[in-house]
Order: structure tokens, then C-alpha cells, then sequence
């Protein structure tokens, strides 16, 4: 007589996709996970690492699939295999939207100076910073009067170790001189492309006549105008120095 064994084994799986997975917003994308083992056949299931799978998530065995994804849909999602033999199989991946937000800027005065005004012949360092995601991708770039700036002696362009400073780049204009007055535009873009840059412009200019203005208000924010000037959009902004007998920053805003 011949008896039959069915022998037992604990799951295995593979997902048939990169890890991380970085798409822009809008796209579909589809994740599938197939099982490479296990007696009897494993069941898979789908889950999110934080919080429950988008409620437009499309189920098909072990093929998930999210429409237009968000940067809400963004995260850590898992396939799942589990037959009651053994441990279940796991396997993760992750998914990243591009995403730039938060443009802002602030000048900082002369920092070999005691004092905190911006005056010609001294050094202004303009900074531009944005949220990035994902932050590798992340790259600036700097323009005059609409014309692309290159790093030079007196115009040092630099991008912050992102340790220190996370989506940041600075312009440092060294001895400024009234040939420098005009306006500056950083613009940040994602290298991957599908996604709006962000474009802030900083409009320097020589004025006359004009009272120090101490307090600036800008997009509800209070700023120091004889510190430095800080802003949490990516307007168009007006930086007014005095003649030189004070030679003391102004600014306001010139157009939204």
C-alpha cells in the first residue's frame, strides 16, 4: 500500500519591484508581489508600514495598485505571505513622491562686522532654502536681471552640507558695490522633473531720502529689516540700500 505525504513548507516571496520607487504625483503605480514557495500556497496581503493603505487602493491577489499617488500615499508598503507554517514571508519597499515646498529666503549681513546693517563695500550673503523630496534630487540654480549666475571671486555660490542646512544655497556677494544692484532669483528644481520649481526673486536697489524702516511685516511674519530677512514664500521682494551715510537695509514686498 502506498501511503502520501504532503510536506509542509514555510512561505517565500518577491516583489517585482524597485526599492525605494520615487514617481511624481499624479502617477499610478502598481506594486506586485509573487510567492517563490511554501505548502500549502501561501495567502498575500498588503499593508502600510504607518496607517492603512490609501482608500483608493485597487487589491488584485498580490498586485496593489494606487492612482494618481499623493505625497499622502507616500511610505513604506508590505507584501505579506502566511500559510500557518513557519514565520510569514515579508518584504517591504518604499515609495517616495517628489515633492518642493516651503520656499524661503533671509540675507545675512557681514558676519566680520559687529554690526547687523548691510552696507556697500561690505560682504551679503543671500540664502534660499526649499523642503525637497527626495533631497538628492535637489539642485539650484542663481540668475541676475534674468541672466544665469556663475560662481566668480566677488559672487561665491554655494550649496550648504545638508547635514547643516537641509535645501539650502547661499549667494555671497563680497564687496557689494551699487553695479550689483538688481534682482536675484534662486531657482530650485528636482533633477527627475514633473514637478513646478520653485522660484523666489530678492530685487536689490539703491534709494534715497528714505527713513530706516525697523519693523517689516512680511506674509505675516515680523522680520528685523537692519537684521536679517526672512520669508516663507517664493515672492518677489525689494531690498533698499540708503547713500552711503547710512547705507541700512529697507525692504518690502513689490509683487505677490
Amino acid at each position: 500500500m502506498h501511503v502520501g505525504f504532503n510536506i509542509c513548507t514555510s512561505p517565500s516571496i518577491k516583489l517585482l519591484v524597485d526599492d525605494p520607487i520615487v514617481v511624481n504625483p499624479g502617477e499610478a503605480i502598481t506594486l506586485v508581489c509573487v510567492t517563490t514557495g511554501g505548502e500549502p500556497t501561501p495567502t498575500l496581503t498588503w499593508v502600510r508600514s504607518f496607517g492603512t493603505l490609501p482608500e483608493k487602493t485597487v487589491l488584485n491577489g498580490g498586485t496593489l495598485t494606487i492612482p494618481a499617488i499623493t505625497s499622502e500615499d507616500a511610505g513604506t508598503y508590505s507584501c505579506i505571505a502566511n500559510n500557518n507554517v513557519g514565520n510569514p514571508a515579508k518584504k517591504s519597499t518604499n515609495i517616495i513622491v517628489r515633492a518642493l515646498k516651503k520656499g524661503r529666503f533671509w540675507i545675512t549681513p557681514d558676519p566680520y562686522h559687529k554690526d547687523d546693517n548691510i552696507q556697500i563695500g561690505r560682504e551679503v550673503k543671500i540664502s534660499c532654502q526649499v523642503e525637497a523630496v527626495p533631497s538628492e534630487e535637489l539642485t539650484f540654480s542663481w540668475f541676475k536681471n534674468g541672466r544665469p549666475l556663475r560662481s566668480s571671486e566677488r559672487m561665491v555660490i554655494t550649496q550648504t552640507d545638508p547635514d547643516v542646512s537641509p535645501g539650502t544655497t547661499n549667494l555671497d556677494i563680497i564687496d557689494l558695490k551699487f553695479t550689483d544692484f538688481g534682482t536675484y532669483t534662486c531657482v530650485a528644481s528636482l533633477k527627475g522633473g514633473g514637478i513646478s520649481d520653485i522660484s523666489i526673486d530678492v530685487n536689490i536697489s539703491s534709494s534715497t531720502g528714505k527713513k530706516h524702516i525697523r519693523d517689516v511685516h512680511i506674509e505675516n511674519s515680523l522680520c528685523l529689516a537692519d537684521k536679517s530677512l526672512q520669508s516663507s514664500s517664493d515672492h518677489s521682494y525689494s531690498l533698499s540700500f540708503l547713500e552711503p551715510k547710512s547705507n541700512i537695509l529697507n525692504a518690502q514686498q513689490i509683487s505677490h
